[in-house]
């Protein structure tokens, strides 16, 4: 099996105005009243409301989702995102809502990209595999009393 390393990505998302919204579509919204910091609340809508109008003056229009790498090239767009690696277990599963807003909450949007030695990104169904990052402020985390 080929050894794997990872390089870093994060999620952009580009909004777009469809003509009728549809089971599937994404939404991002900013949540900024009460907290003390904003959090983003990224979700994938289940059923199509009645009032499709009231529904984006209050959730916003609806998002393609990328990841970027650092030099702000593409990765993938939502299409080539579907795996995810959790430390937890070494099985790999499909990405959920939960896990995007972690990556989007806690790690800034950041996350790690599976890939091979000379930075290629790898695709395993033809889907990329995306962790949490595993480098928090350019440093690796360690023990407190290391």
């Amino acid at each position: 099996m080929e050894e794997t390393y990872l390089t870093e990505g994060e999620f952009a998302f580009v909004s777009y105005m469809p003509t009728k919204l549809k089971v599937g579509m994404a939404f991002l919204s900013r949540l900024d009243i009460g907290v003390t910091q904003t959090l983003w609340n990224y979700f994938t809508l289940e059923e199509v409301p009645e009032d499709e109008q009231m529904f984006m003056s209050v959730h916003g229009a609806p998002v393609h989702m990328f990841i970027t790498d650092e030099e702000g090239g593409s990765i993938s767009d939502k299409s080539g995102i579907g795996w995810f690696h959790s430390d937890d277990t070494e099985e790999l599963h499909p990405i959920t809502d939960y896990e995007i807003n972690r990556i989007l909450n806690e790690y800034d949007g950041f996350m790690d990209v599976e890939c091979d030695f000379d930075g290629n990104v790898l695709y395993y169904e033809d889907k990329i595999i995306i962790s949490y990052l595993s480098e928090v402020d350019g440093e690796e985390e360690e023990d407190e009393y290391s």
